[in-house]
């Protein structure tokens, strides 16, 4: 019971509240005594208890018995009511705010920290794509924004994705991709995973993973920086594209695991 009490203080509810809608949701319509009994919430605090669970809209009352008896709402019916709720109150708070608003310079390179606030720019910038996306992504991170690509398949003519795996594992339910395959040394390079996205070739968000706890991404409207990133996706997209074409005659020419195409120092005719 302790997580989802955690959870729902999320929400504004306290532990008694969460106490008695978990009590009536286990042991069905009660009194308030027996609440008490079951919730373990003390008599005296149960009432005013119930009231307020009542004008959240998660309790319900029958007053045809005596004492009156009290219920639980149905779980669908609890989740909307706070969806409904916060939702209001986002609307609130978005009106409050858009007075305080200033414009950003999206010309500067702007850094966001911690992998759970770089996936929710990913999904909003993602979100807001009209004409291209270009996207490296790792399918160990892939599920951040899966639902988003999904929906990009539908709505946005021209998406380039690059999938990269730790462990060469690229099943994902997407329409067109690129495998990438020669993650073990760009990770041996690196340390760690990337996402480089961009957006209607106007945005970008580029940075490193290298693991939930410790990542970075610079985000950017930056005409230099939003030019190579999206370059770099486009010529990850020519070469695998290229080398998937030539299979054959490029593992004879590079080796079974393609290793001399990373060979590019001498140059491409070396004497």
């Amino acid at each position: 019971m302790d997580k989802i009490i955690n959870l729902l203080k999320n929400f504004n509810f306290t532990e008694s509240e969460s106490k008695v809608y978990i009590s009536l949701l286990k042991n069905g319509a009660g009194t308030g005594y027996e609440i008490s009994k079951n919730s373990s919430v003390p008599r005296s605090k149960v009432y005013n208890i119930l009231e307020i669970l009542m004008d959240k809209g998660c309790v319900v009352i029958s007053k045809k018995t005596n004492p009156v008896n009290y219920s639980a709402v149905p779980i669908d019916e609890f989740i909307n009511n706070i969806k409904s709720n916060v939702d209001q109150s986002l609307g609130e708070v978005k009106k409050e705010l858009i007075s305080y608003n200033q414009t950003m310079d999206l010309d500067n390179m702007w850094y966001i920290r911690g992998y759970k606030n770089i996936f929710n720019k990913c999904k909003n910038l993602l979100n807001s794509a009209k004409k291209d996306v270009y996207i490296q992504v790792w399918k160990e991170d892939i599920d951040n924004v899966y639902e988003e690509l999904k929906s990009l398949e539908e709505r946005v003519d021209e998406v380039v994705i690059i999938l990269y795996s730790a462990n060469n594992d690229y099943d994902v339910n997407l329409r067109s991709f690129y495998k990438h395959g020669f993650e073990k040394d760009m990770l041996e390079e690196s340390g760690g995973r990337w996402v480089n996205i961009v957006v209607d070739s106007n945005e970008m968000i580029f940075g490193h993973i290298q693991n939930d706890k410790n990542a970075e991404v610079i985000w950017t409207q930056s005409k230099p920086m939003v030019f190579l990133a999206k370059e770099n996706i486009r010529h990850d997209a020519y070469c695998l594209k290229l080398i998937e074409a030539l299979e054959d005659d490029a593992k004879v020419k590079f080796g079974k695991e393609l290793e001399g195409v990373r060979d590019i120092f001498k140059g491409p005719n070396p004497k």
